[in-house]
């Protein structure tokens, strides 16, 4: 575990490396994305960050924020519900229409939904924004981020280390949902699409992250005003703040420790190389607690290796791009 010290300082000696960075932020107009790409802003000398999300209000702000904080990045925000598949790729094409690189890919959409709720797209909304969109978005752009000359860093934060029993029957929850089913299923899919994806693509670095409990507005904006603020006072003594899981995260995106698999090595520019969720040192797939330690549950992992659930996992999720958004998709 790195101190939160030891985090700044690493974060500091990154704009002496990294002097352009170019970031899409999935889910960066509240909380933990936009903790995180305030935090980058920050770290690097002239970012390009694009900020997705359903707010434009918040959107505009975050940009005015993000301008003060760094007059010489190049700051975006794309409106776009991503609980949508359809949405998701007008915004990669947007993206990609300006950007033949990206290095970062930082997901944080979902809320703490207690009932399904199905979008016109035939997919429960909560589940698309915990795996299906954040998948679509990695589909879309991994023509940019295996182009980048660092190797690029594709993180989804929601709960590496919950993931649990799931059911191939089941992937898209039609079958049975619960609050605890939808959570577990999508925890575990995460995780098991960051390990396929790292196999099949060993340029680029794989992460799945939670991120402890942090004190943001998910609580009230999901259970309600006095709800939420009930429970923010019951957990607030064991939280981090935005800005130190901004932080974090911004080592977790930028340290030499989560190398892809094609750079594999004990350590890099004399840092210590982490253990990947396949249990190599360096295998490109991560799953991390939120301060960058190995949060993977290896028996339950092996376990899903052995039953081929990734690949049947990725096959699923191709098979339903293909049927939401046709066979060109």
């Amino acid at each position: 575990m790195e101190s939160l010290q030891l985090v700044r300082q690493a974060n500091a000696a990154v704009r002496q490396r990294r002097r352009k960075l170019v970031a899409v932020f999935v889910g960066g107009t509240s909380g933990i994305g936009e903790a995180t790409a305030k935090q980058l802003a920050k770290t690097i000398e002239s970012p390009t960050l694009y900020i997705v999300g359903r707010n434009a209000s918040s959107g505009s702000r975050i940009l005015k924020d993000l301008q003060a904080l760094n007059p010489r990045g190049n700051f975006e925000f794309i409106k776009s519900d991503v609980s949508l598949l359809r949405e998701v790729d007008t915004t990669c094409q947007a993206i990609k229409q300006k950007e033949s690189v990206v290095n970062l890919l930082f997901m944080t959409p979902g809320h703490l939904a207690t009932r399904k709720n199905d979008t016109v797209e035939g997919l429960d909304n909560n589940h698309v924004l915990r795996y299906y969109a954040r998948m679509r978005f990695i589909h879309n752009l991994l023509p940019e981020l295996k182009s980048a000359e660092i190797p690029a860093r594709v993180i989804s934060v929601l709960a590496a280390g919950k993931e649990g029993e799931i059911d191939e029957s089941n992937f898209d929850l039609q079958v049975s949902f619960s609050f605890g089913t939808a959570a577990t299923y999508g925890a575990t899919m995460n995780s098991l699409a960051m390990e396929y994806l790292a196999t099949q693509h060993p340029s680029v670095s794989f992460i799945h992250v939670f991120p402890g409990v942090v004190r943001t507005p998910l609580m009230k904006a999901s259970f309600g005003y006095l709800l939420g603020s009930v429970i923010g006072l019951v957990t607030r003594l064991m939280a981090i703040s935005e800005q130190e899981s901004g932080e974090r995260n911004v080592f977790i995106a930028t340290s030499p420790a989560y190398p892809p698999a094609a750079r594999a090595a004990k350590s890099i520019d004399g840092v210590n190389v982490a253990i990947s969720s396949m249990g190599k040192v360096g295998g490109g797939s991560y799953l991390l607690n939120y301060d960058g330690k190995d949060a993977t549950n290896q028996k339950l992992m092996e376990g899903y290796r052995d039953k081929g659930y990734s690949t049947k996992l990725w096959d699923h999720t191709l098979d339903v791009f293909e049927r939401v958004l046709g066979s060109n998709a």
